[in-house]
């Protein structure tokens, strides 16, 4: 990939980031954590889609089943890729 490509390739994803302080996540990681025995670093990234209410997509199994045991839209890539696929622009 040319460097130019690179650029616009990078650009197009940053300017559709949206940042999460961490302060403003740890209380709903804990309840999710605690709800649903995930993982501390899992419940920041499901705590995050929770309240930016944005779906999370991960190749991590056993986030994709903590998320959608606390109601967030979860799709576990390895065997869901074509559903991701779909929903992307």
């Amino acid at each position: 990939m040319e460097k130019d490509e690179a650029t616009i390739l990078y650009e197009s994803i940053v300017k559709r980031l949206e940042f999460v302080k961490t302060k403003d996540l740890d209380g709903i990681a804990f309840s999710i954590a605690f709800e649903t025995g995930s993982r501390a670093i899992d419940s920041f990234y499901i705590a995050a889609s929770k309240i930016k209410n944005a779906i999370l997509v991960s190749n991590d199994k056993i986030q994709v089943e903590s998320a959608r045991k606390f109601g967030v839209e979860a799709y576990y890539l390895l065997d869901e890729f074509e559903k991701v696929k779909e929903m992307i622009p």
